[in-house]
């Protein structure tokens, strides 16, 4: 994994990054769960986590730092694929 970078973070220690995968060059959010609830982490592509409801401050962030419109009348965001991010 490189070119990571923290777009989001909540106030129990929870956070969000945008990090891309080397065998793949896609990208991902990479979240990490704080150390009390394990700290476990889950990778989740982007296209896919855009589209995770209910919508959360960690999806305007991604957007911000992504420079893309909130396409929320698109069910499918098809508007957020790889080759626009």
């Amino acid at each position: 994994m490189h070119d990571i970078k923290q777009f989001a973070s909540s106030s129990n220690g929870d956070r969000w990054f945008l990090a891309t995968a080397d065998e793949t060059q896609e990208p991902y959010v990479l979240h990490k769960a704080n150390e009390p609830s394990g700290g476990h982490e889950t990778r989740t592509p982007v296209r896919e986590f855009l589209n995770i409801k209910p919508f959360g401050p960690e999806r305007a962030a991604l957007l911000e730092i992504l420079g893309v419109g909130d396409d929320t009348e698109d069910a499918a965001q098809s508007s957020y694929s790889s080759s626009s991010l």
